[in-house]
Order: C-alpha cells, then sequence, then structure tokens
C-alpha cells in the first residue's frame, strides 16, 4: 500500500472501515452501495476499504457480481483490507441465538478480494470467561479460526468490547497469548480501549501478531450502557475527548506500522451523504495522524 507525505511527514495508509461508509446502524444494511463506498473512499484519498461478510453475497444478490467488485476496486485504486466480524468463538453456542460469522464466510471473502486483516471478538456478555477452563477453551477455538485464516494470509484482530465477555484489553491479550497462534493479536479501536479501561501500558509485551489493526475513532468516556454509546457515539478521530494522539504513539511504540483503520458510526455521520462521510473521515483522520507522527504539528479540531 502507498505512504502519503503531509508536512514532510510520512503517513501511514488509511482504510475506510465497512460501518464508516455504510450509512446504516450496526445490524443494519448498508444504505451505501459497495461500489458507491469504493469510489467515494478512493476519491476522499483512501487507500482501503473494508467489508463485513455478509455484505459479499448480499452485494452479489443485489446485481453486483464478484467480477465487478473486483473491477471496482482495481479501477479506483483500492484494497480490501479489513474482513468484519469473526464472532461467536469465545462462548458456548445458546440455542435460538442467531448465527455469529464464521471463518467460512470470512474465507469467501479473502477468496475473491482478498484482505489483510480480520476484526474479531464476542459481543456476548451473558457468560463470563472467568475460569482457566474457559478461557483455555476460547483460546482454542480462536487458534482454530486463526490457523484457518492464516492459509489466507489474514491476521485475526481479536477486539475488547466493554460490556462483552472479552471485557478488558488484558483478557484479549491473554486469550491471543493462550491461543499461540502467531498471525493472532490485537483490535485497538479508540474508543473501546478506553472504555474498556486499558493505559497505554497495556501495549507493552505483547504475544503473537501484537497490535494486529486499530481502529481510528473517537468519543466520551462513559460509565455504563456501553453497548449503546458504542453503537452511537463513536465520533470521528479528534473530536471527542479521549487521547487518541497518545494511542497512536503507543501502538507505534508496540511496532504497529499501519494501515490506520477509521470506523465512526454516530447518527448524524450516518446520514451524510457518502461522499461528505468520506471526506470527513479522511481529514480528520489524516490530522491526527498528522499531529502524532509530527511533535511540531499541533492538532485542531
Amino acid at each position: 500500500m502507498r505512504r502519503r507525505s503531509v508536512a514532510d511527514v510520512q503517513l501511514p495508509d488509511l482504510v475506510a472501515s465497512f460501518f464508516t461508509l455504510s450509512g446504516a446502524g450496526f445490524g443494519e444494511p448498508p444504505r451505501n452501495s459497495f461500489v458507491e463506498r469504493c469510489e467515494a473512499a478512493a476519491a476522499a484519498g483512501f487507500a482501503g476499504i473494508g467489508l463485513h461478510a455478509e455484505d459479499l453475497p448480499r452485494t452479489v444478490a443485489g446485481g453486483t457480481d464478484i467480477g465487478e467488485m473486483q473491477s471496482v476496486l482495481r479501477i479506483n485504486g483500492m484494497q480490501l483490507v479489513e474482513i468484519e466480524f469473526l464472532g461467536g468463538w469465545a462462548l458456548p453456542p445458546v440455542e435460538g441465538a442467531p448465527p455469529a460469522t464464521s471463518a467460512r464466510g470470512i474465507e469467501a471473502v479473502a477468496q475473491v478480494l482478498g484482505g489483510r486483516h480480520v476484526s474479531a471478538g464476542e459481543f456476548r456478555g451473558d457468560v463470563s470467561l472467568d475460569t482457566d477452563g474457559a478461557m483455555d477453551a476460547a483460546a482454542a477455538a480462536l487458534r482454530i479460526s486463526a490457523d484457518r485464516l492464516a492459509a489466507h494470509g489474514l491476521l485475526v484482530a481479536v477486539e475488547a468490547f466493554p460490556w462483552s465477555a472479552i471485557s478488558t484489553v488484558g483478557r484479549a491479550t491473554e486469550l491471543v497469548r493462550r491461543s499461540g497462534a502467531p498471525n493472532a493479536g490485537l483490535m485497538i479501536d479508540v474508543w473501546h480501549f478506553y472504555n474498556s479501561g486499558a493505559d497505554l501500558e497495556a501495549l507493552q509485551d505483547l504475544p503473537g501478531a501484537g497490535v494486529a489493526a486499530v481502529q481510528l475513532n473517537d468519543g466520551q468516556r462513559v460509565r455504563d450502557d456501553f453497548l449503546r454509546h458504542a453503537r452511537a457515539g463513536r465520533e470521528l478521530p479528534g473530536q471527542g475527548e479521549l487521547d487518541v494522539l497518545g494511542l497512536i504513539r503507543a501502538v507505534r511504540r508496540a511496532g504497529f506500522d499501519g494501515p490506520y483503520c477509521v470506523e465512526v458510526n454516530t447518527p448524524d455521520f450516518r446520514a451524510l451523504p457518502v461522499d461528505e462521510a468520506a471526506r470527513q473521515a479522511a481529514e480528520t483522520a489524516t490530522q491526527v495522524l498528522r499531529s502524532a507522527l509530527n511533535p511540531g504539528v499541533e492538532h485542531t479540531s
């Protein structure tokens, strides 16, 4: 992927995560098509995009076949970088629960469109991983999926959600450690990182792939109702109260070398035209990266 030069600073590539340009809330079908998202991301300066595994069959069913999807990426100079979302592996299944995205669905995307990393985690919080047996079982399941996805050259980026069974960065780190999977590491999402109670020291001496992926956003510190806030309050990077710059510098010290994904999803942002959403996401992310990587540059919201 290419590097961008801004004010004599070589900036990492930017990736528009799926939900940033979907124009829809979590669990809702995208308002903006795959073609529209690719074109808007390319025009705004993104080097790549993300795709939810469920959006591949949905896009094909809507009349855009796989060959056309490949052409759209190529014509716009884009790469598929991030695949969402490997879930349902950390806890025993619950009868009647909706199926989670499996490694098989993610493999289907990777086989035809490529990819760099897969976001992974557990949305459920009704069962706790509070015993060695539960942690070992979750780690073993992670290893199975990671090994399958390694055959496609994919990293598995495990993400801590503060309401879930994997509620802290420390617990996500321990799962990666116990799995022993060399291609498994952490997904560091700014909002989830701080609202799960982590501090920058949590990024030292990481196992496996270390920091496997980063999602830039911002927002407020919250104390409860995490799920609701996560799905409606992850703002553009630099427009909240979280220490985005400090986290970028910390993941760099931990060895992360990009690209940086942008994952923003608020009701007002979702309502924007896709071109405007892409422009705002790219501009704010570029500004915080520039400020973080060049100490002489002051960040302005």
